[in-house]
């Protein structure tokens, strides 16, 4: 019963659900219908996902406020991302793609058309401007492997 309720209560993961069921309005031709879900998702719970992006099955918001998703992103499955997290364009034009498995900490950066590897951390208030390999464990601004 408490995962139940503590699932309803919790504002990302509704935030989550809207911008699924976003992306189904949209494959329907409803993109008026797809663009109201992203907004009520942004209000009731501070998380940004701008439509356009992909997130992967089991990624889940971990105290999901302040999260911004730009529009070319792709998420793989099973990442965790923690508030206040920040995943998007350096020039308009190139976004992350973020592998599966890959856990983002509070207050990180990833910025530009970059590539993060499958099960790779990206630490707390890190700025990435490159790539980061399968697996490592990067920190710092600008981030660099540790």
């Amino acid at each position: 019963m408490f995962s139940l309720m503590s699932r309803l209560l919790a504002t990302q993961w509704h935030a989550l659900r809207l911008y699924r069921l976003s992306v189904a309005c949209d494959s329907r031709g409803w993109p008026n219908l797809a663009a109201l879900l992203l907004l009520c998702g942004k209000k009731i719970s501070t998380i940004e996902i701008v439509h356009g992006a992909t997130i992967g099955e089991g990624t889940v918001f971990i105290h999901g406020t302040g999260i911004v998703i730009g529009p070319g992103t792709k998420i793989g499955s099973d990442c965790r991302i923690f508030h206040n997290v920040t995943l998007g364009s350096r020039d308009g034009v190139g976004y992350p793609a973020v592998g599966n498995g890959v856990t983002i900490y509070p207050g990180a950066v990833v910025l530009g058309g970059i590539q993060v590897g499958d099960n790779a951390t990206i630490g707390a208030n890190s700025v990435v401007l490159h790539d980061v390999a399968a697996g490592a464990t990067v920190a710092g601004a600008p981030a660099r492997p540790v």
